[in-house]
């Protein structure tokens, strides 16, 4: 009888545990989720801002416009 009795009291102490537990588990889950979000959402701006400056070429220098042509 007293095997059962401290295995009753034993439970009812710990699912008390184990359901707070679960609780915090699903708040960080949806914090890592909302992290990853926020990752690919700045590597999709970074590989956006990479495109469009490797796209424009440097302007190329032409003679007349170079005032140290002759120095050179």
């Amino acid at each position: 009888m007293r095997v059962l009795a401290i295995a009753a009291i034993t439970t009812s102490l710990a699912v008390p545990a184990f359901a707070a537990e679960d609780h915090s588990k699903a708040e960080q889950y949806r914090f890592e989720e909302q992290k990853k979000k926020d990752d690919e959402e700045i590597e999709r701006a970074y590989k956006d801002a990479l495109k469009r400056t490797t796209r424009e070429q440097p302007a190329k220098k032409t003679d007349s416009s170079d005032p140290w042509r002759s120095l050179r």
